[in-house]
């Protein structure tokens, strides 16, 4: 994306932009409504609310702010990309998730998951950022919700996974289907980086407002969709101790091997939320603060060298480029959030209930994290090859 589009995409981009949302007042006008509430829900629901909206547009779009040409066009179309995703996202989920015969009935929670939704995609242009035009930005954002979604249609259709815990995939599937469409999209020039792709102290420093407000936050987006006080506290207790406990390694772990000993910003941006991602899906299920700490700071030190040792490797052998290390923040830590998910299911769940067919088995909750991280795999390359067209776009 740069401050002038080609003559096409002047034209293309606002046309299908304009189409897109005329199509989706379209359908909500046919088939969407509002539901009936309770003011003391609604009270209680919209601060969750307020913390996940502030993630989805302040911190995520501060977070792309690093580039330093792309620093007002990424913040700028992540609200953008936001707001469109909402919107589909609404769709979709009432359309595929919805058992109510009468049609899509909207509450605040269903926004909130919607939000959730987004954010898949919003980390699936993580890691494409300043490689695509802003038309096909648009295009891979409506692909991955779809897909998104589709997938958490077949866990509940198939493996009885409730869509409030397969919504929590978000940072498996995302990570892995913009690295994919990524890898479609690579380019032999940027193996060795490029000048446009660095950041400036200003830069760095925006990104970093960006990093804090997903680590402030955090807590809220982990525990949004939690139904009982119990398993919410958990939740935000849990994650608000992983991201201590990751925050502390990472520090400790980019100074150690810094080859001049200083904090890198890359990492530090980069790694300090892979705690809080790491313990996304079982945190509610955690009722020791020390376990959680285990696990944000294993995500931190892994997260960290992830980034220092991996990302070179990737670009040079794997021809895989990551733009805003998204890998690193949610794809790793997001394997070892499952990985520990599928462990504690295991130690929780009755003996006799660990087969496929229980909704509670650790076995179907590992089977389900493995669909969902080969839907992204193989979803994301389809994605990759639509949006390669031969259009003009400024590229990094």
């Amino acid at each position: 994306m740069s401050n002038k589009l080609a003559p096409s995409i002047r034209l293309s981009f606002p046309l299908m932009a304009l189409v897109f949302q005329v199509a989706i007042i379209g359908l909500f006008a046919g088939f969407v409504d509002y539901k009936a509430i309770t003011e003391g829900k609604f009270s209680i629901t919209y601060p969750v609310f307020q913390d996940v909206n502030a993630v989805v547009v302040i911190g995520f779009g501060f977070l792309l702010t690093f580039l330093k040409r792309y620093a007002h066009s990424g913040l700028a179309f992540n609200l953008f990309l936001a707001a469109l995703a909402v919107q589909w996202a609404t769709f979709l989920e009432g359309a595929l998730l919805d058992t109510l015969q009468e049609g899509i009935q909207i509450s605040l929670k269903s926004i909130i998951r919607a939000e959730l939704n987004a954010v898949s995609a919003v980390i699936s242009i993580g890691a494409v950022v300043g490689v695509m035009s802003p038309i096909q930005l648009l295009l891979m954002v409506a692909l991955e919700l779809t897909c998104f979604v589709v997938d958490q249609w077949f866990l509940k259709s198939w493996l009885s996974i409730d869509p409030d815990t397969s919504v929590m995939h978000l940072h498996l599937f995302g990570a892995f289907f913009g690295l994919t469409a990524s890898r479609v999209l690579y380019r032999s020039g940027l193996c060795n980086g490029h000048e446009k792709e660095g950041s400036l102290p200003i830069s760095e420093l925006f990104s970093m407002i960006g990093t804090i407000f997903l680590w402030m936050f955090w807590p809220s987006f982990n525990s949004a969709l939690l139904d009982t006080r119990l398993q919410r506290s958990r939740a935000v207790f849990n994650t608000y101790y992983a991201l201590a406990a990751c925050s502390v390694s990472v520090f400790a772990v980019s100074t150690l091997v810094h080859n001049k000993g200083k904090i890198d910003m890359a990492n530090i941006r980069n790694a300090t939320l892979s705690g809080g991602v790491a313990i996304g899906l079982s945190a509610p299920l955690i009722d020791s603060p020390y376990i959680a700490m285990i696990v944000g700071f294993t995500a931190g030190v892994i997260s960290t060298l992830g980034v220092v040792y991996l990302k070179r490797c990737l670009e040079t052998r794997m021809k895989l480029h990551d733009t805003c290390g998204v890998l690193y923040t949610h794809g790793l830590p997001g394997i070892i959030g499952g990985i520990v998910y599928v462990v504690l299911i295991f130690l929780t769940s009755p003996v006799p209930n660990k087969s496929l067919n229980y909704e509670g088995s650790p076995i179907n909750k590992a089977v389900a994290i493995i669909v969902t991280l080969s839907a992204s795999l193989v979803t994301g390359l389809i994605a990759g090859q639509c949006v390669n067209w031969h259009l003009q776009r400024e590229r990094i």
